[in-house]
């Protein structure tokens, strides 16, 4: 892929949220001046980054870097970018400002490197239903879904911290139900579970934070 001009990687970054030189995806919520709140994910969230990661995710599949900035949103929407990454070609590391909270928290772990700021914070919940519905037992059929969906969240947090957090690696007999388990029952106690970006660490929801020895800058997360 040739190399872009300065002018058109402006563009491309503001308008695109790509930067193919350097192989970045912004990852963030759409602009709009009618929008009153930060829309965090959605279709359109999900759309253009799918269409960016395809861009870059060819032959020979070198390291793409993505940076996350965005609240929580769309359920459907976010798993769409979710399994987008996880049947991705190239290694992908995964950068997070500010928050890593409730449905972009779940998009984090599909990253093979999740890397935080050192302000940025973890939200952990089960979110909301999207429902909206009326008639009992469409009420039935929304709530039953909803509860796969918690499950599956659940499923992604264990699967990814199980044998990486020191939380979990600490204890010999730690396994993905042992995880899954702990997170059920925090959820139950805490509601909405917020962490910083040590104790997201601790308790293998990332794997290092911006600044330290191994990762001291944002160059130093496109070596691997």
């Amino acid at each position: 892929m040739p190399r872009q001009s300065k002018d058109q990687v402006l563009y491309d970054m503001h308008n695109h949220c790509v930067n193919l030189n350097l192989r970045d995806i912004y990852l963030h919520s759409y602009y709009s001046k009618d929008e009153e709140e930060e829309p965090g994910v959605d279709y359109r969230q999900s759309t253009t980054f799918i269409k960016n990661l395809h861009m870059l995710d060819q032959p020979p599949y070198k390291p793409i870097l993505v940076h996350l900035q965005s609240v929580g949103g769309d359920w459907d929407n976010g798993m769409a970018m979710f399994n987008a990454i996880q049947f991705s070609g190239s290694f992908i590391t995964m950068l997070a400002y500010s928050q890593a909270s409730s449905m972009s928290g779940i998009i984090f772990q599909s990253a093979a490197l999740r890397i935080m700021m050192p302000d940025c914070h973890f939200l952990m919940h089960h979110g909301s239903s999207g429902g909206g519905v009326n008639h009992p037992f469409a009420n039935k059929t929304v709530a039953d879904f909803d509860m796969k969906a918690c499950k599956r969240m659940l499923s992604i947090f264990a699967e990814r911290a199980w044998n990486t957090g020191k939380f979990f690696t600490r204890k010999k007999t730690s396994t993905v139900e042992t995880a899954w388990n702990f997170f059920d029952k925090k959820l139950k106690e805490k509601i909405d579970w917020y962490l910083d970006a040590e104790e997201a660490i601790f308790y293998g929801l990332a794997d290092d934070i911006l600044g330290g020895e191994e990762y001291p800058d944002i160059p130093s997360l496109r070596e691997e």
